[in-house]
């Protein structure tokens, strides 16, 4: 019943309604994968306009394109550089350490805080006075632990 139905040809626009449907059906289950078969269907469906081949090489051509779209689409999306973004997005804190930075405050019973940028922080260490220069040498939770820094740390 099936052979009797694609006796000489698969219609274009089967094919561009495939394509269409199958594209649609990407942005409802996404995933990168629907969306090359939906491709594939398309092109296929322009070949068809033009050249009219027989049904059994529509069917070739559709499954030989969708494979290689998506081979290739698969290769370009899985190409994300890792470097990219900000590997401290999540612990603030830590993006600090080992850098030196000026107190306004005091800090006083080991405790005070440090503004940095827009940012005021509180901090655990030795008592200093305001004006002192401070080194991030560690974090607990939102709190950073500084040190003294000397001279030549600060410049």
């Amino acid at each position: 019943m099936l052979v009797e139905l694609f006796q000489s040809s698969i219609e274009p626009w089967v094919w561009f309604a495939s394509g269409l449907v199958l594209v649609g059906l990407e942005l409802a289950i996404p995933g990168s994968f629907l969306i090359w078969f939906g491709a594939a269907a398309l092109v296929v469906g322009i070949v068809v306009a033009y050249f009219a081949p027989d049904w059994r090489w529509q069917l070739v051509l559709w499954g030989v394109l969708s494979l290689s779209f998506l081979v290739v689409g698969r290769r370009l999306t899985l190409r994300v550089d890792k470097s990219v973004g900000d590997p401290y997005l999540n612990n603030r804190g830590s993006r600090y350490q080992g850098r030196v930075f000026v107190l306004k405050n005091e800090v006083a019973h080991g405790k005070g805080t440090l503004e940095i940028g827009d940012s005021i922080w509180r901090i655990n260490g030795p008592d200093l006075p305001a004006g002192s220069h401070v080194k991030i040498v560690g974090q607990d939770g939102t709190t950073l632990i500084v040190d003294a820094a000397s001279s030549d740390e600060a410049a």
